[in-house]
């Protein structure tokens, strides 16, 4: 039987085929929970499936071709296709070619292609004459189009394909980086303390983007603004704002920051959440958790995790005999830069990407609902980019309600779902995982041990334990409801959430692996975490008291 996924055939779930060629396709709670609409996972999703396999088959992965995905219930499951023996065998010399400047020169590769991907935003918006957001409201009908496609087809592709090279590359050689430890140490890489230690000291932009947050936040005060950030109403701080002189001083600033790093929506994968340059009340709610933090934490915390890393490494590589050393460090080096550029790409590719996606497809949904073709604005997310086209010059004489009544009503009924973990044999799923090393630090399963007899079991986690009271939050834009102290609990985090890190003493989280944003930014603020739980916010209810213990990668409920 197959399931339909919102008429794109290319996501299509075969119950009978897939389960039994893949053996086990797992859910993606870090990207798809909620579930995606379908406008973006026909159109940004799509290019990005596509240039994971791309990837695979240019570098040549011995072990697979990439990633396959299917939809279901409106929720997204992965898994990988291997490659066979003899496949393997003649990629393997390729590969090691392909890989060799990633692993000799890792900014040489990286810094060159978020450098082109800025000058593509820019051109694409400066040829058009557009700076700020309302200015897309000049473009004729067809000029829109033109911009449309050309992101659609060129801008929204090139970003793929330079994000999963980087993804696939750094990922992999962090995966085999992980699978030398486990070798050597008898120990699984993403729950061993060592291992989180050897990972952390590293500033990636978002960090940077935050720490001028924490200036304009700083900048309030000291301009005795504070009061003006008193309702908890954004929206009503930004008309506050306007009264004094003072305040419209710092909006000013504040408009500058926007323009420059406001091009990032409250959901990564998403064309349905709104940017912070489209909607400034947004970050206002970032910037008045960041009014009492009289220095930034990130750096309170820097210079010791840079401290402890290096200390970490020196007593890692003394445990090594002589013929080990010289490739573990190798391969140590680079699976440490691999943890940086996943915090660091979500600024150049995801984010950017996301927002001009938005920028372009929410002026259709304007056009459209005017025109008549749909009933609100907001029903463009249930269009496919073919029907954009058929709709964007006769616009008035299409009707375009049929398309997103059915899809709303299968979108709506998937929301309130709990997706099943996974179709198949689920005990295949550490060898699929392990088949390819870039999927296995993206996306894993628990690491169950049952004599630690705990309630959660983590794929990987940050060191150290904590115990505290649960704060329950399904997305970025619940996060002003953070009390400080408390333990976070969520289907994943992305860097809409790295405020939060400021605040919680823990975190637990349904999805992430090795390299996901819950871990990574845990290690660098020093927080213990456990991620990958699958169950976390089914099992834990707001004000419940629980304990995360880092060092095993557990999560234990201590009230009912």
């Amino acid at each position: 039987m197959l399931h339909p996924a919102y008429d794109l055939t290319f996501y299509e779930f075969d119950d009978e085929r897939d389960p039994q060629i893949y053996e086990v396709l797992l859910c993606d709670l870090v990207h798809g929970k909620p579930p995606f609409k379908p406008l973006y996972i026909g159109l940004g999703w799509y290019w990005y499936v596509y240039a994971i396999s791309c990837t695979a088959e240019t570098l040549h992965l011995p072990t697979t071709k990439g990633w396959d995905y299917r939809v279901r219930d409106g929720y997204p499951y992965l898994t990988a296709m291997r490659t066979s023996e003899e496949e393997a065998k003649a990629r393997e010399p390729i590969f090691k070619e392909k890989i060799r400047p990633f692993i000799e020169d890792f900014d040489g590769v990286w810094d060159p292609l978020k450098a082109e991907l800025m000058e593509i935003y820019t051109e694409a918006k400066e040829s058009r004459g557009l700076k700020e957001w309302d200015d897309i409201k000049k473009l004729s009908n067809i000029e829109l189009l033109k911009f449309f496609l050309d992101y659609a087809l060129v801008i929204n592709r090139k970003e793929a394909e330079t994000h999963m090279l980087m993804l696939v590359a750094t990922y992999y050689i962090n995966g085999l980086f992980q699978e030398m430890w486990r070798d050597v140490f008898g120990k699984e890489a993403p729950i061993d303390p060592d291992f989180g230690k050897l990972m952390t000291g590293f500033e990636a932009q978002d960090s940077r983007v935050f720490r001028e947050l924490w200036k304009l936040a700083r900048k309030a005060v000291d301009m005795g603004l504070e009061g003006s950030f008193k309702s908890e109403d954004n929206e009503a701080v930004l008309k506050e704002l306007e009264k004094t002189d003072n305040g419209k001083k710092w909006l000013a600033e504040y408009k500058k920051f926007l323009l420059e790093h406001g091009w990032r929506c409250e959901r990564m994968h998403a064309y349905d959440n709104p940017a912070w340059v489209e909607k400034p009340s947004l970050a206002i709610g970032r910037i008045k958790m960041l009014l009492s933090q009289k220095t930034f934490v990130f750096d309170d915390e820097h210079d010791r995790n840079i401290k402890e890393r290096e200390e970490t490494e020196k007593k890692v590589l003394a445990r090594l005999s002589a013929e080990q050393k010289e490739w573990f460090g190798t391969l140590m080096k680079s699976a440490q830069r691999s943890g940086y550029w996943s915090e660091d790409h979500g600024y150049f590719c995801d984010f950017y990407v996301g927002a001009m996606g938005r920028w372009i497809v929410s002026e259709f949904g304007r056009r459209f609902a005017e025109a008549g073709c749909i009933d609100d604005p907001e029903d463009i997310h249930f269009l496919h980019a073919f029907e954009i086209r058929k709709a964007a010059i006769p616009m008035g004489n299409v009707n375009l309600r049929p398309y997103v009544e059915r899809r709303k009503a299968a979108w709506e009924k998937s929301y309130n779902l709990d997706p099943p973990p996974f179709y198949g044999d689920i005990t295949k799923a550490q060898d699929v995982l392990r088949s390819d090393p870039t999927l296995s630090v993206s996306t894993q399963v628990p690491i169950v041990r049952e004599e630690l007899k705990a309630d959660l079991y983590g794929a990987a986690a940050a060191p150290g334990m904590v115990e505290g009271v649960a704060r329950v939050i399904m997305g970025a834009h619940q996060l002003p409801e953070l009390k400080e102290g408390e333990i976070l609990v969520a289907p994943g985090t992305s860097a809409a959430w790295t405020v939060a890190f400021s605040f919680i003493k823990g975190l637990i989280t349904d999805g992430g692996g090795a390299l996901s944003h819950p871990v990574i930014m845990a290690r660098e603020y020093g927080i213990p975490c456990v991620a990958g739980c699958v169950e976390g916010t089914q099992k834990i209810k707001t004000g419940q008291k629980v304990k995360i213990d880092g060092d095993l990668g557990v999560v234990y409920i201590l009230n009912s």
